[in-house]
């Protein structure tokens, strides 16, 4: 039986610990119950785990929610190569004379903000697929940064980030049961971006290759998304670089040349601009905090 987590605007969620894992041989997940709940998000390979009586099979862009105080464990059958993301924390559950799950949470309601709107609660979907797998794992890479952090103040920051994750993908989930014509023009661009080439951003090529108006499509994306497509593209590849730097023995100008700019010293600007710090500021931190 599926069982829902349950998220309260008027309490703070509270992290436990989060992190990223890979494997490289046949694995199970632990056999335990904790007194937290936790988030899984699988990008490589498929997680098999158990709750309760029900067995779940997490694949690739897919994530799972697992409810604190129920027994949760895995079967040797989660195969090598198999990558995800954790969060643990610390949810409310549902009680009677809780507030309701409210069906008006993105509406709007007037310029001050009233008691009402701090008395609502929003169920997360136990099981499913994310529309848009690259955001998602910037968000939680993010996220580690920050935990893996000195900030004295990570904990409220980190509360704040994953509250917003989880309503993202709260609202994710509703709007992708009734996708609009404009919902879907913005899922295209998206792909588009992910799956093209460098950083380079033509604005005639991504408009040949949608048949749309580029003007259109600059204002849907910012409407649905509150990013440019410049801004979402940056970020695109800024992830790829932070991979390289992780994964690769490639230098910055290596980097700069294989991602497709122009000269290091614009990829080192672009790069400041969208991680908060220098290339190889970012890679000393690297090295002094190896993973």
């Amino acid at each position: 039986m599926d069982t829902d987590i349950a998220l309260h605007c008027d309490r703070i969620l509270r992290v436990q610990d989060l992190g990223f894992h890979s494997i490289s041989q046949l694995y199970a997940h632990p056999d335990r119950r904790l007194d937290w709940d936790v988030f899984l998000y699988v990008t490589e390979g498929e997680m098999q785990v158990r709750e309760e009586d029900r067995e779940y099979v997490v694949k690739p862009a897919q994530f799972l929610f697992l409810r604190s105080g129920l027994h949760h464990w895995g079967e040797r059958l989660t195969p090598a190569g198999t990558s995800w993301y954790w969060i643990h924390f610390y949810s409310h559950a549902v009680t009677d004379g809780d507030p309701h799950e409210d069906d008006s949470l993105d509406s709007y309601h007037s310029y001050s903000i009233s008691s009402d709107e701090y008395d609502k609660r929003f169920k997360l979907p136990k099981h499913g697929t994310i529309l848009n797998p690259t955001m998602l794992k910037i968000r939680l890479d993010a996220s580690l940064e920050r935990f893996r952090s000195k900030d004295p103040f990570r904990g409220i920051s980190l509360a704040l980030q994953v509250t917003e994750l989880f309503l993202d993908l709260y609202r994710e989930q509703r709007a992708a049961r009734t996708l609009t014509k404009s919902d879907r023009t913005v899922q295209r661009i998206m792909d588009y971006l992910e799956q093209k080439e460098g950083y380079s951003l033509h604005s005639e090529e991504i408009s040949a290759s949608l048949a749309m108006n580029y003007s259109y499509l600059c204002e849907v994306f910012r409407t649905k998304t509150g990013s440019t497509i410049q801004s979402y593209n940056a970020r695109i590849v800024m992830d790829k670089a932070v991979r390289l730097m992780r994964e690769s023995n490639l230098n910055i100008s290596e980097i700069s040349e294989t991602l497709g700019f122009r000269n290091p010293f614009y990829f080192s600007r672009v790069f400041r601009k969208v991680i908060g710090c220098s290339p190889s500021e970012y890679r000393g931190a690297l090295y002094l905090n190896p993973f």
